[in-house]
């Protein structure tokens, strides 16, 4: 009975925070969204389109197919897979901020300048970035270049030129080459429009930096930053939609914990689902507190009785042996039975009687077992000669 009214105990002091916990789970819908504040409806992220300049290989079978490397270093670099890589790159980290990017090539094909844009405008791009490398007769000619198509533009470019020289002037060396309208380049723009010249791949220096991971991760980070201070509302509008993604997970999620659980809708009967989730919670409160105690029991128990059988393996022919080897085992038992209760002595929790008692019953016990066999007596010991 003290056992069962010991675990009672810890039933009951688990049952508050059970209900604590209960209470927070079968809130209902609207009562998660108001401790979420999130968007009434879904907001509608940022779009920017990204373009990897040039594109396309020569195919033998196909003498008519266009295509274009663009610039080739010294170094044997080609524009066309410079600027796919760095356009992904620039498209991951924009991504991270919840904007909508939109590749004009994912791969190496050839696209003409048209259908580039025209896939920014039916994308409803917001901002529209064009990846280059530029080149020069003279090797020593070095820096980075953005062009911008018409006035609309130019603050655009401006932001541009000033992420680039932040953050590869100091590091890496590569000079700002200014802004440089060229208005015969995206005339169908509808939307503020530049192309960033990254770097010379007629530089051997900067023809060499291209071929680094760090530096496309850099030039990369630069164009993400122009982009997000053109445009601050990224900012305001990730947190929005993180918001309301985090809601609706909330919200679909519940209901599919409480289907799996038989507890009902969260949104129905308060009462009912916080005695359902006190229950369940309770039981796993005792099962948890069962095994924590019963398992390192049974672990100290296996342990004793291995060892009580190692010191007498098997039976013997002699019957004082196998009354020995029982006798071991039972004073073995009766440690386990009076000594262990889970985790810690049961011996702690007895009155000062009780613990005499069962200390004399055990040594009454080990010195039975501890006695030497009787000889082995036959007939012939009752012979006189």
């Amino acid at each position: 009975m003290r056992h069962r009214a010991t675990h009672l105990l810890h039933v009951l002091a688990c049952a508050p925070v059970a209900a604590a916990m209960a209470v927070t789970l079968a809130l209902p819908r609207h009562a998660l969204a108001a401790a979420t504040p999130a968007p009434a409806s879904q907001p509608t992220p940022y779009v920017v389109a990204i373009d990897p300049g040039h594109g396309g290989t020569p195919d033998n079978s196909r003498p008519d197919q266009p295509f274009d490397p663009g610039v080739v270093a010294a170094n044997g670099l080609q524009e066309k897979d410079v600027t796919l890589d760095v356009a992904r790159r620039v498209a991951a980290l924009l991504r991270a901020d919840a904007v909508k990017v939109v590749l004009t090539r994912t791969d190496d094909s050839y696209v003409d300048i048209g259908p580039r844009m025209q896939a920014a405008v039916d994308a409803g791009a917001q901002l529209f970035v064009s990846i280059h490398f530029n080149s020069f007769t003279d090797p020593g000619t070095g820096g980075a270049l953005v062009l911008y198509p018409n006035e609309d533009s130019l603050p655009f470019a401006q932001v541009m030129s000033d992420a680039l020289t932040a953050r590869l002037l100091q590091s890496y060396g590569v000079a700002n080459d200014g802004v440089q309208s060229k208005p015969d380049l995206w005339v169908h723009a509808t939307m503020p429009a530049v192309t960033v010249e990254g770097a010379y791949l007629t530089n051997p220096r900067e023809a060499d930096l291209l071929t680094r991971t760090a530096f496309r991760d850099a030039l990369a980070r630069a164009i993400r930053d122009g982009v997000e201070k053109q445009a601050p509302q990224i900012a305001t509008l990730a947190l929005q939609i993180a918001r309301w993604q985090s809601a609706h997970r909330a919200a679909a999620t519940l209901p599919r914990t409480a289907g799996a659980l038989g507890l009902g809708d969260p949104g129905g009967s308060a009462g009912a689902t916080l005695l359902r989730w006190v229950v369940i919670l309770a039981v796993l409160a005792a099962l948890v507190r069962w095994r924590a105690r019963v398992v390192p029991a049974m672990r100290w128990a296996y342990a004793t009785l291995s060892e009580a059988l190692g010191d007498h393996p098997g039976p013997t022919r002699s019957r004082g042996g196998g009354r020995r080897r029982g006798q071991a085992l039972g004073a073995h038992a009766l440690t386990l039975a009076t000594t262990w209760r889970g985790d810690r002595p049961l011996t702690q929790r007895m009155s000062s009687s009780q613990r005499r008692r069962r200390s004399a019953r055990r040594r009454a016990i080990l010195e039975r077992a501890a006695r030497p066999a009787p000889a082995r007596r036959s007939v012939y010991d009752e012979l006189w000669f």
